[in-house]
């Protein structure tokens, strides 16, 4: 599954509808910055899960509220 049919799935499962192309676009664009902020690639020689701490994460997520 891409990154498109997961943003379709997910309108039907939330929405009970398709989403419009916009839609899709907006939904796309937000998945892709978040993952770049939250699970982006670790420097070399780390063993994080993940690339961001927890503090920070609620900060990323404030962050998407006031968009």
């Amino acid at each position: 599954m891409d990154t498109r049919q997961i943003m379709e799935a997910l309108a039907e499962a939330y929405w009970k509808r398709p989403a419009v192309e916009a839609e899709l676009v907006a939904m796309i664009g937000e998945l892709t910055r978040d993952a770049e902020k939250i699970a982006g690639r670790v420097p070399a020689g780390r063993s994080d899960l993940f690339g961001i701490e927890p503090s920070s994460f609620d900060a990323v997520l404030l962050s998407e509220v006031t968009r």
